[in-house]
């Protein structure tokens, strides 16, 4: 069996045993060697967690450091007027594609933004406009998130609920409008 770091030649086999375990162990060191951001696992399962599993894909790309999340947007609720009108399948869920830094999350370049439906390639009008805005509102907020950011907003939340956090202190503020104890 091949060492991480060896070639493989022709040579070298002496069956299909050995490159099965040689394509088994390429798998196994791929995957340990990738860097996935915390932040970016927690948010994937924010989002199963308050949706379902099937409600979101995640393919990695470790080579380039990238990660495509596909956020699959069911349209079943349409109306079959309103999904001709606006040239979609209804029994197809709409695909929201962001492209991410797969170790720097937030931290990393703008996400890519695509929009489509798997087998409604042409006229696919909703989709270019849906592209359009949140690649635009992607821009403008971009520059205002960090992994640091979200993580300080988060410990922020919590403190509320904490023994002496913001509810307690709030709660005491308001005694003031509550009857006098006999």
């Amino acid at each position: 069996m091949l060492q991480r770091g060896q070639c493989w030649t022709d040579e070298e086999s002496d069956g299909e045993n050995e490159s099965e375990q040689f394509l088994y162990g390429i798998q196994g060191s791929c995957a340990a060697d990738l860097y996935r951001h915390p932040q970016l696992d927690a948010d994937i399962e924010a989002v199963k967690d308050i949706y379902t599993d099937s409600a979101i894909s995640v393919r990695e790309y470790g080579t380039i450091d990238d990660v495509d999340i596909d956020l699959h947007i069911n349209i079943g609720f349409l109306d079959e007027e309103v999904a001709t009108a606006w040239k979609v399948i209804r029994t197809e869920p709409i695909i929201l594609r962001l492209r991410f830094s797969l170790s720097q999350y937030l931290d990393g370049p703008e996400p890519s933004v695509d929009v489509f439906q798997p087998s409604n390639k042409e006229g696919f009008s909703l989709g270019l406009q849906l592209k359009k805005i949140l690649s635009t509102f992607t821009s403008q907020q971009w520059k205002h998130l960090s992994n640091e950011f979200l993580k300080a907003q988060q410990e922020k939340r919590h403190s509320w609920f904490k023994a002496g956090g913001t509810i307690k202190k709030f709660r005491a503020g308001l005694s003031i409008f509550s009857p006098i104890p006999k």
